[in-house]
């Protein structure tokens, strides 16, 4: 189907694919920008929600009971969930956080709440412990755990996993150092603790390391390093300091010199708060910094994709201008051509190209073609003064042919009334019927002449309805000297109550008179046979009456059974191959056929339809 459909419909078609793809693609690609843009949005809105709970972290840290020399009161509380709820109001759409948010906010109230000479350390660790969860589930929410980038990923989990618990167990640490003061000497177990807990916070200030080596590698242009590194490195070295003091300060010496490393734990929690900070303001910097080349991308993307649209528009434009164009315009000749034959029409279109070549080929062929006519009209113009000619030649030879019998008749006739009249006694009645006779044959000679001249003229004659049997007796009636002369004896079966024909007379006559004669010429030379003609006539069906002349010649060679319809071929030495030509044309137009059959030595038999009905 598609084969057949006009060159601007598959054009059109190509275009409307082509059009199609670039809609698919362009729009796979800003969904697929749009997608790691959003992703990297949402990862802003949970870096925006740990601002809030990192502050959490400070102030807890920085307040008694963990700091017990610290100088001023615990914070308020409104001040902190008011933060808290600014966060989650932001974030509360798109982050399932609320639950966990409202656990931090009764913590912080019941931390905030403890106002007694021995404050309760674990309320604080509970503090710290709530904004770890929900620190954690941040970070599944706004998409931070499944960061794409080598960079932003570890520092993420920088952000959300080591730092929490680098934070809480530094808070670990200072609880058993003011607790192994408070006791005296520690024991045993609590040495035990200690080690635990300080083994715990040097692993995860290694892993700290780690992720942010990491973080390093995957930040091609060193612009995270330069910025993170001071803030880590001084975390790091007032973790070891600190580590140092409380390993050497709780002994059995330096028992209640607790409060002197105080200002240690302080200078750690704000450089690791710090460092938190930093570390969380790059990992903002390098979100905002994907989406804009995320959307930087797009937009070349989408340039590109438009310049390429563009070109195709014009190639299309080209394309119709100089393919589909020429291809209407040729398709258009060729119709005006085929409609008109006028083959003196031209396409005026000229190009190097395959549509050109077959411009000027069809251009060359078109002038082939008028050549040819021309040629052909000369050709037929000499062809139909040659036919004229052979029309005269054959109209002529078929008058010498056909008249020659009535002329026979005539003088043969002529003679006889001679011959009346020469008698001592004239018999004048045999001679007037001689000169009768005379008349008739001059009348039917005529006769002969008009249908001559209408058969080669193509000219129809009146036709009537004629009883074909009678049309038989009355040929035999006229030939009947030319029978008796050769000894020819006659059968007929000529059933009565045939249906008339429909005829010329005189054209049926003259053919039954060719078909006798030439039955009578077949048996002149002998064949060994005696010489029997043999007429018959039958209804052959409700439309057609059949007549057949038979003899006992020799009969016609098989291979020219059809021959000897054709004009100018003749089986006898003295015949012009005329009368069988003419006999068939003639029954041709009264709608029947003439057809010849034969035995070899049994002699030929001709035979005739003709329709019958009324005239």
């Amino acid at each position: 189907m598609f084969k057949d459909l006009r060159a601007g419909t598959k054009i059109t078609i190509l275009c409307g694919t082509f059009i199609i793809a670039i809609g698919a693609t362009v729009y796979s690609l800003i969904a697929e920008k749009q997608f790691a843009i959003d992703f990297a949005k949402k990862e802003l809105i949970g870096t925006q929600y740990l601002t809030a709970v990192r502050g959490v972290y400070a102030d807890v840290l920085a307040a008694p009971p963990i700091k017990a020399s610290a100088a001023r009161p615990k914070p308020s509380t409104g001040e902190m969930l008011a933060r808290l709820v600014t966060a989650q109001r932001h974030a509360g759409a798109q982050l399932q956080t609320a639950g966990l948010a409202r656990a931090l906010a009764e913590a912080l109230r019941s931390w905030s709440n403890d106002r007694g000479d021995s404050p309760s350390y674990s309320l604080a660790l509970e503090v710290l412990a709530a904004a770890r969860r929900l620190i954690s589930r941040i970070a599944d929410d706004s998409n931070l755990a499944l960061d794409p980038d080598l960079d932003t990923y570890h520092l993420q989990d920088l952000i959300t996993r080591k730092m929490p618990v680098f934070l809480h167990r530094l808070t670990e640490v200072q609880i058993w150092a003011h607790q192994a003061a408070a006791a005296g000497t520690p024991s045993n177990e609590q040495w035990v603790r200690f080690e635990v807990s300080r083994s715990e916070l040097q692993s995860v200030a290694e892993q700290v390391k780690g992720n942010l080596a990491s973080a390093y590698r995957g930040n091609q242009d060193g612009t995270l390093k330069q910025a993170v590194y001071d803030a880590f490195a001084e975390m790091t070295s007032r973790t070891d300091a600190f580590l140092e003091s409380v390993a050497s300060g709780v002994s059995e010496e330096s028992v209640g010199r607790t409060a002197a490393s105080d200002p240690l734990f302080g200078g750690v929690a704000e450089s690791a708060v710090a460092a938190w900070a930093t570390a969380q303001s790059e990992l903002d910097r390098l979100l905002q910094t994907r989406i804009r080349g995320l959307i930087d991308r797009m937009g070349l993307s989408l340039a590109l994709t438009g310049v390429l649209v563009g070109l195709s528009i014009v190639v299309s434009v080209l394309t119709n201008r100089h393919i589909v164009e020429p291809l209407e315009r040729l398709e258009k000749l060729a119709s005006e051509v085929r409609r008109t034959r006028d083959y003196s029409l031209r396409l005026d279109y000229s190009s190097k190209s395959e549509i050109g070549q077959l411009t000027a080929a069809f251009n060359e062929m078109l002038a082939e073609v008028a050549a040819s006519h021309e040629r052909e009209r000369a050709e037929h113009a000499e062809l139909a003064r040659v036919s004229r000619l052979t029309t005269m030649g054959a109209m002529a030879a078929s008058i010498a042919h056909e008249i020659n019998q009535p002329l026979q008749a005539i003088s043969a006739n002529s003679s006889a009334a001679q011959r009346w009249l020469s008698r001592k006694e004239p018999d004048i009645d045999e001679a007037r019927s001689a000169l009768k006779s005379v008349a008739s044959d001059a009348h039917r000679a005529s006769q002969v002449i008009e249908s001559v001249r209408s058969i080669v003229k193509k000219r129809s004659r009146e036709k009537e309805q004629v009883a074909i049997n009678d049309a038989v007796t009355d040929i035999l009636k006229l030939v009947h000297g030319e029978i008796s002369k050769h000894h020819i004896t006659v059968r007929t079966n000529l059933p009565q109550k045939l249906p008339p024909v429909v005829a010329d007379r005189t054209q049926l006559q003259q053919v039954l008179i060719n078909l006798i004669m030439n039955a009578v010429d077949a048996m002149k030379s002998g064949s060994g046979q005696k010489p029997v003609l043999t007429l018959r006539s039958n209804l052959e069906d409700r439309e057609n009456v059949t007549v057949t002349v038979e003899d006992s010649g020799s009969g016609i060679d098989p291979e020219n059974l059809e021959r000897i319809f054709d004009p100018f071929f003749s089986t006898k030495s003295e015949g012009m191959g005329l009368g069988l030509a003419i006999c068939r044309s003639i029954i041709e137009a009264h709608g029947g056929r003439l057809w010849a059959t034969s035995k070899a030595g049994r002699g030929a038999a001709f035979h005739l339809t003709l329709p019958i009905g009324e005239a």
